[in-house]
């Protein structure tokens, strides 16, 4: 059999593969294990707070105080000279010194609303070319920025014609969603009928603030839709998605809002969109719930989600029947406990059906739902984060979906 197919490039890079020496990372993680230590203890005997040490392990970050190199050597129990040799590999990895082409930036400036990246806190400063160049590669799961394709407007129930207010936000978002599903990789076949099956025991889940979603989020998982979290982006009001991802309904929750209880709400409506526009959405690869969409035909398929999950949640007439008690905590407490859902829904809704201008009503809502970031802490995906998307993953697949 000829060899042709190997040239000196594949060659290279399995001897680099076998003579790679380990990271600084790598190193500290061995150290754990024999020491039987967590990392949390690591941190008090070396006086370092987490963000410094993952900086220092990752190269992540640019500037160190220089007495962390000799803290950490000591506890590796190597010369501080190749701690600091390891740390410059992985920063030199993280931030190339090739500046970045005119032709890159004209690109990134083309394609990226950098002004909200920087205020959501995904890049530090809308100057630094190298540094956004790397976090979008490392975000998006690219090799190369030229590899970013903005998805088209064919959105579910849309008619493509009308051009969103935010296109290039928008467009980094589904990819950043995307880029995570894809990673995700869910195993499981989708099954329709499984998801009716399950749908009654959903509900009840919500009076559990800090485990009930994710608990959902795990079953739905083994049924094949996979339910991620995303942050919202400035000037995006959306409040969720569905994805079809290898025929495979993908859901996408955020919060713009910040309630608890609005979570849940966009959690139903999505899989309304899963259980009865699910071949729309295959045709169309997604479906965003955006406030923003004027046109009729997305209008009327969102009120008929939205009337679904509401009364899955709590209907209107029982909130109407809850009304003249909304001011004994209680009694909503107990008649939410017989309903099997948090009473923050039920305040939440009242203020709704109340209207904007009830000001009473909404300082309820705020004073009994809990905030989302109650619900989503092993689930959330900060778009601060400088770990690369499949760093993210492989961790959250064992914590959650495994």
């Amino acid at each position: 059999m000829s060899n042709d197919r190997f040239n000196n490039s594949d060659i290279n890079s399995i001897l680099h593969g076998l003579f790679r020496p380990p990271s600084l990372r790598e190193l500290f993680e061995n150290k754990l294990k024999e020491l039987d230590m967590s990392p949390t203890a690591v941190l008090g005997l070396l006086d370092m707070q987490h963000r410094a040490l993952t900086g220092i392990l990752d190269g992540t970050q640019k500037t160190v105080d220089y007495t962390y190199f000799i803290k950490l050597a000591s506890f590796l129990q190597m010369p501080r000279e190749k701690v600091i040799e390891l740390y410059m590999i992985a920063l030199e990895s993280r931030f190339p010194t090739v500046t970045v082409s005119p032709e890159k930036i004209q690109f990134i400036k083309e394609n990226f609303d950098l002004a909200a990246l920087r205020k959501a806190g995904f890049i530090d400063s809308i100057t630094d070319f190298e540094q956004i160049e790397q976090r979008l590669l490392v975000k998006l799961g690219l090799k190369s920025i030229f590899e970013y394709k903005r998805p088209g407007n064919d959105v579910a129930f849309s008619s493509g014609l009308i051009v969103p207010k935010n296109p290039l936000i928008r467009s980094f978002w589904i990819k950043a969603a995307m880029t995570v599903f894809e990673e995700i990789g869910n195993p499981y076949e989708y099954s329709r009928q499984a998801l009716i099956e399950y749908f009654p025991q959903i509900r009840w889940h919500s009076t559990n603030v800090e485990r009930g979603l994710t608990e959902v989020i795990r079953s739905l998982y083994k049924i094949g839709i996979t339910v991620i979290y995303l942050p919202p982006l400035p000037t995006l009001q959306l409040r969720g998605a569905t994805f079809a991802i290898d025929d495979k309904p993908c859901i996408v929750l955020t919060n713009y809002v910040g309630y608890y209880s609005t979570l849940w709400f966009a959690l139903i409506h999505e899989l309304y969109h899963v259980l009865f526009d699910w071949e729309d959405i295959k045709t169309d690869s997604y479906h965003l719930t955006d406030d923003d969409n004027d046109q009729l035909t997305v209008q009327h398929r969102e009120k008929m989600a939205n009337d679904f999950a509401r009364e899955y949640l709590f209907s209107k007439e029982k909130t109407a029947s809850v009304k003249r008690y909304i001011n004994d905590n209680v009694y909503v407490n107990d008649y939410a406990k017989n309903n099997h859902v948090h009473p923050g829904l039920i305040y939440v809704f009242a203020a709704f059906d109340a209207g904007a201008g009830d000001r009473r009503a909404w300082g309820r809502a705020k004073q009994w739902d809990p905030t989302a970031n109650a619900a989503i802490g092993s689930i959330d995906i900060p778009w601060h984060d400088q770990r690369s998307t499949e760093e993210i993953i492989k961790k959250r697949k064992r914590d959650l979906y495994l």
